[in-house]
């Protein structure tokens, strides 16, 4: 007999044997890859992945034997063996090469395809000094496989992207998506066998159905969705009315209402790609929503996966997402949420287990996440990344604020995107203000073509929404020094002053006096300090007390606040706009005022993106609206044209060099792609501020509770710095070492109430730090 998987302090009938485990696999892996049209293939490499197994050096080690044994390298020399005595023995060995890499990394990870000489690739275990040393694994007694044309025939169509020609980057997904069915029906059959309790844990969802009625409930008590059918030239009535009167405010209301019922209609269309360009306070969270509950109602869609470029929207979307759908219904998957449960000092453990094993693969039905997690999950090479990727298969994911892609990796995000809509059965839903140019074009070869995103917003309508929506005037000042903008500041009452770096702000706040009225916003400042000084801003703002903030552009996403007055820094058009969110945000006054200025500084020397931004706004700067659609649709092409590249880490290209047009490609190198692909190239460290909360923490991880409960509960209490930064502290001796993994700054030295974190200690200790 042989097996799987033991059981400490069972007998070996007790065990899990290798056939039922194999069965299992198959049986879970097939069922993933039915909805996109792969169960044969992703059944085949559940029956086969653990043949290794199989040899006496591994059912040793089950008895306690010490030692790794290589186990994944057997399936592939087994398709390799039988496939290579067919007819057409070429394209089974071919097909087996490919199906190497999820076997070959179904543990480790997917490899690089490499040279026979470099260790750990997939040439090194196929044909190298590794495939030399593969433990028997009684090859004569393995069953015959189905010919390799079988699935050969299953895999074609997704294996191209235009045409009938196999494209690098299309076979390259799907032996990701193979991969993820393959890790994820492995985990799930082990651990209902070896972890049963655990696995009993997993949460049932509430289902899509369920879900859209109490949408529907929410929305109707809200008075959302009652009224008549808004045609299109009531909104042109609707922008002629001013800013801030009664008129303009019932136009908002009817505005929204027409761009949710227009949400409603389109999701009745078949999937695929679809633009929501919708103006600023358009209601974009609760009618992109609506469009995804009825859209994978209508098509028999599995999950909705909102996705979101920073943690401080996210934790603002999912909550209005859990006000209309109930607080069992989200999945929110990020490294800021903390379950409830683990909140609690009397928690529920299990439930906080149940939430976390939810996010290993994504089996909930509505899910919010980050940009980070689900783009670089799609290009990743690990088994903890990829196994959630067949349940994206099948789903409506809503980008929001979609024009937030890095421009370096713009190329392969796209490309991605277009293959979860072609092959994957995905709908895609691009959502923002500033909808930018992804169609195809010289500068973006892999966009999408004109025919394939349908507008939810009719573009005529457009113009009078945004109209309807302008709340604001802008006027750019030109140069100015930070003295004479200090002074123009500080004639506000209220004010917002947004810079482009952390040092320019800290400057700039230093220049205006010393006062409760006077506040500072940067990522210096830990989430837990930030969050507390939005507080401070929105209560005086409410009473109508002067408020003077400088901040860096982290308050432009997600902050629902709203100034009178708004100062900008030149930057990109797109972030201009964010800007001017923050301004009149209500429409409380006739028109709020917004001033773009260029500081008098010279840019840095790593600003190159930066200039780039400047200079296509400059291209639409003059236009009569410039964040009309027209005009951020002109500026995102200057933009991308500007751009050395819109693929800087090759991802696609090397792609194609590896692999010569007219063959079937088979030279990939997952390994390097996932070290590449990374939406925050800047690698940075965690420094936690050892005060108030936090210290106790500490105390506690040191005395043994370390759990991740309170690790996460400590990420309220970071600072992201540089490495250089962290060894310039740690020489202070400020930083100490706990646990080998957390840098402390202990006793918050050289962190600031008003400033946040000085890594240089440029404006000296605080008394209170000398004090012991």
């Amino acid at each position: 007999m042989l097996y799987a998987h033991s059981l400490p302090d069972h007998p070996e009938t007790d065990w899990q044997t290798l056939e039922a485990h194999h069965a299992g696999v198959s049986r879970l892996a097939a069922d993933f890859a039915a909805v996109w049209g792969a169960p044969e293939t992703a059944s085949l490499l559940g029956k086969i992945h653990d043949t290794g197994k199989r040899s006496d050096a591994f059912q040793q080690r089950l008895r306690g034997r010490p030692g790794r044994v290589d186990h994944s390298s057997a399936a592939c020399l087994y398709l390799m063996r039988q496939w290579g005595e067919e007819a057409r023995p070429d394209a089974g060995r071919l097909l087996a090469r490919l199906l190497a890499y999820p076997l070959l990394g179904h543990h480790g990870g997917m490899p690089d395809h490499g040279a026979e000489a470099a260790e750990g690739t997939l040439a090194w275990r196929l044909y190298g000094a590794r495939a030399r040393d593969v433990p028997d694994w009684r090859a004569e007694g393995c069953a015959a496989l189905p010919p390799s044309m079988t699935f050969w025939r299953e895999l074609q169509a997704l294996m191209c992207l235009e045409g009938r020609k196999p494209d690098p980057f299309a076979v390259s997904f799907l032996l990701r998506m193979l991969y993820s069915c393959l890790v994820d029906a492995d985990f799930l059959d082990t651990e209902a066998f070896c972890a049963a309790d655990r696995a009993a844990l997993r949460p049932a969802w509430p289902s899509l159905a369920e879900l859209a009625q109490r949408f529907a409930a929410a929305m109707s008590e809200r008075g959302f969705l009652s009224g008549p059918e808004v045609p299109e030239e009531h909104l042109h009535a609707g922008a002629a009315t001013a800013c801030g009167s009664e008129e303009r405010r019932a136009a908002i209301a009817t505005a929204r209402r027409y761009m949710l019922q227009c949400c409603c209609r389109a999701a009745e269309a078949p999937p695929g790609a679809f633009s929501l360009t919708m103006p600023t306070g358009g209601g974009k969270t609760l009618s992109s929503l609506a469009f995804a509950l009825r859209h994978a109602r209508a098509h028999r869609l599995r999950r909705i996966i909102l996705v979101v470029p920073y943690t401080s929207i996210i934790e603002q979307n999912a909550e209005v997402f859990r006000q209309v759908l109930g607080d069992d219904a989200v999945l929110e998957h990020h490294s800021n949420f903390l379950h409830p449960e683990e909140e609690r000092e009397d928690g529920d453990a299990r439930a906080a287990l149940a939430y976390k094993l939810s996010t290993e693969n994504w089996d909930a039905h509505v899910i919010v996440t980050t940009s980070v997690q689900f783009f670089e999950s799609l290009f990743a090479d690990r088994p903890s990344r990829c196994r959630k990727l067949h349940n994206v298969a099948g789903s409506v994911i809503i980008l929001d604020e979609v024009q937030m892609l890095p421009i370096p990796l713009v190329q392969p995000c796209v490309a991605a995107l277009r293959l979860l809509t072609r092959h994957y059965g995905c709908s895609v839903l691009l959502c923002t203000a500033t909808q930018p140019a992804l169609m195809r074009s010289a500068c973006l070869a892999d966009g999408f073509r004109e025919e394939e995103i349908r507008h939810i917003i009719p573009p005529a309508a457009l113009p009078p929404l945004f109209r309807i929506f302008q709340r604001t005037r802008l006027e750019q000042t030109g140069v100015l020094d930070d003295e004479t903008l200090a002074r123009r500041l500080s004639g506000e009452r209220q004010v917002l002053c947004i810079v482009n770096s952390r040092r320019h702000a800290r400057e700039l706040f230093l220049l205006l006096e010393e006062s409760e009225a006077n506040l500072h916003l940067s990522a210096r400042m830990t989430p837990h300090h930030r969050s507390r000084t939005v507080r401070i801003m929105r209560e005086r703002l409410a009473a109508g007390l002067p408020c003077r903030v400088i901040s860096t552009s982290l308050i432009e996403c997600g902050v629902d606040i709203s100034f009178p007055v708004v100062w900008r820094e030149k930057n990109g058009l797109d972030v201009l706009a964010q800007s001017a969110g923050r301004c009149n945000r209500e429409g409380e006054a006739a028109a709020g005022r917004v001033y773009c200025f260029t500081s008098d500084k010279p840019l840095p020397k790593r600003a190159a993106e930066l200039a780039r931004r400047r200079q296509a706004f400059d291209a639409v700067a003059g236009k009569e609206d410039p964040f009309a659609p027209d005009s951020v649709r002109d500026y995102f092409q200057a933009l991308y044209a500007a751009c050395p590249s819109l693929d800087e880490e090759g991802i696609l290209a090397d792609l194609r060099a590896d692999n010569p047009p007219g063959r079937v490609p088979e030279h990939f190198r997952f390994e390097t792609t996932a070290r590449r692909f990374r939406f925050i190239d800047e690698q940075t460290e965690s420094v936690i501020v050892e005060r108030g909360e936090a210290a106790e923490l500490i105390r506690q991880v040191e005395d043994g509770m370390l759990s991740p409960a309170i690790l996460r509960r400590l990420q309220r209490h970071t600072v992201q710095v540089y490495p250089h930064e962290l060894e310039l502290m740690r020489r202070d001796g400020r930083i100490d070492s706990v646990k080998g993994f957390l840098h402390v700054l202990r006793g918050g030295q050289g962190y600031n109430e008003r400033l946040g974190l000085d890594v240089a200690l440029e404006q000296g200790l605080p008394v209170a730090d000398l004090l012991f």
